[in-house]
């Protein structure tokens, strides 16, 4: 199965590209998610077996049998749901194979998503560990989605080789400091922003509230086309600076120019 580019169109009218998961890398790593969650159980039967080994009686054994059932329930369907929640999407086997499961609308998954689509995993497996379902309704899904997928809303992408910082390491700095990495000096140029429409500046304003929320190299990509047809508006097409450090500073003079004129 041949990648498919996923193309989303934000509310603002950009436009996010995504790359969708294929079978064969969404099939491994399931498989080394499975591995991992084996490893769990044989670990549990041992300390379960070390622990009936001790001859406290029959009750005291059916007791360990129902937490054994239990805990075999939580390390199947827990196992995903946490690390899904947790790590933004991922699992161990989609870290591996630079999966990560987004929503619809490509931001990053919530705990009820992340619920929804394992819940629904029993019945994608099925015939038991084969997936035949899920393979075939992701092959027949435009989106390459499993019955899970479908309900919860969700898609898996492929994390661009290229990305730089990740998501992960976006969410965990500050407003404050994420804008000293960012921000630079006040561009050398002088931009007439009353010649912009109400929608183009609200564009660029959109694009700079959001864009510690996109990852690379959709976010250049985007400041890039925004600030291709803005530089052409206020005939600024000589300039030779990155993107958004133009779209910040015209959103910096533009809140001068309103200052002035109120």
């Amino acid at each position: 199965m041949l990648d498919d580019e996923l193309l989303i169109e934000t509310p603002e009218r950009v436009e996010l590209h995504y790359i969708l998961a294929n079978i064969g890398n969404r099939f491994l790593a399931a498989a080394i998610d499975h591995l991992i969650q084996a490893l769990l159980v044989v670990v549990l039967f041992l300390g379960l077996g070390l622990i009936a080994d001790w001859h406290f009686g029959a009750t005291f054994n059916t007791w360990i049998a129902a937490l054994a059932v239990l805990i075999l329930f939580a390390i199947y369907w827990g196992y995903f749901v946490l690390f899904e929640t947790f790590w933004s999407g991922q699992t161990p086997g989609k870290r591996i194979m630079k999966l990560r499961v987004v929503r619809e609308d490509g931001r990053p998954i919530r705990f009820f998503e992340a619920f929804i689509r394992n819940l629904l995993r029993i019945i994608d497996i099925l015939p038991p560990f084969s997936y035949a379902i899920g393979v075939t309704t992701i092959i027949f899904s435009p989106r390459s989605k499993r019955i899970g997928d479908l309900v919860a809303g969700t898609v898996v992408v492929k994390e661009r080789a290229a990305e730089a910082p990740s998501l992960d390491d976006i969410i965990r700095l500050s407003e404050s400091e994420a804008k000293k990495l960012q921000r630079a000096a006040p561009a050398p140029f002088k931009a007439n922003t009353r010649l912009l429409s109400d929608r183009e500046l609200q564009a660029v304003e959109t694009f700079l509230n959001r864009r510690y929320e996109l990852n690379e190299p959709n976010r250049s990509m985007l400041a890039a086309r925004i600030a291709q047809a803005v530089v052409v508006k206020l005939n600024l097409t000589h300039l030779q600076l990155p993107p958004e450090i133009v779209l910040e500073e015209i959103e910096r003079q533009h809140r001068v120019q309103s200052r002035y004129l109120d």
